[in-house]
């Protein structure tokens, strides 16, 4: 009953460039195929057309993500805060409110994925904090800690050092 109420899933996932975002998704989808990009007007987005910034990793808050693998899934991304960019903290903060509270099903968003790097030193930048302060409204966000390889190997290399 509720897969024929809610046939598409839609899901914001943020988090710092080369946070493991696009290897999440493909995880959830079973996959290791490149995503189906679409713009707000439906039109697929080709990967060798999108601008420099999109390529490594950024898109516009408004394009859909999904893979052929599991078209149930529908994803945003955000482009994440690390220049702390006022611009784009509202821009995100203005898609969350408009998506969260959308009464078409197929448009509303679901949940917020936020990916956080435990290979770092600091888990979340002044600019990330200013944006979870603010609040998401009623749009429940999972923290989803990404690069668990990297902290084990700093954590050998520690315990190497000191001889253990």
């Amino acid at each position: 009953k509720i897969r024929k109420m809610y046939r598409r899933f839609r899901v914001l996932i943020m988090g710092k460039a080369n946070s493991g975002k696009t290897t999440i998704l493909q995880k959830i989808c079973d996959t290791t195929e490149q995503p189906i990009i679409l713009d707000q007007n439906g039109n697929k987005v080709s990967i060798d057309h999108r601008s420099h910034v999109e390529q490594r990793g950024h898109h516009h808050i408004e394009h859909e993500v999904t893979f052929a693998s599991n078209p149930a899934f529908v994803f945003h991304d955000s482009r994440g805060f690390e220049a702390g960019s006022v611009d784009e903290i509202q821009a995100v903060h203005n898609f969350i409110e408009s998506r969260g509270k959308s009464g078409d099903l197929e448009k509303q968003l679901h949940i917020i994925w936020y990916c956080i790097p435990t290979d770092g030193a600091r888990v979340l930048s002044p600019a990330e904090a200013a944006f979870f302060n603010r609040g998401t409204g009623n749009v429940p966000v999972i923290a989803v800690f990404t690069k668990w390889d990297g902290l084990v190997l700093k954590a050998c290399n520690e315990l190497r050092n000191q001889g253990m």
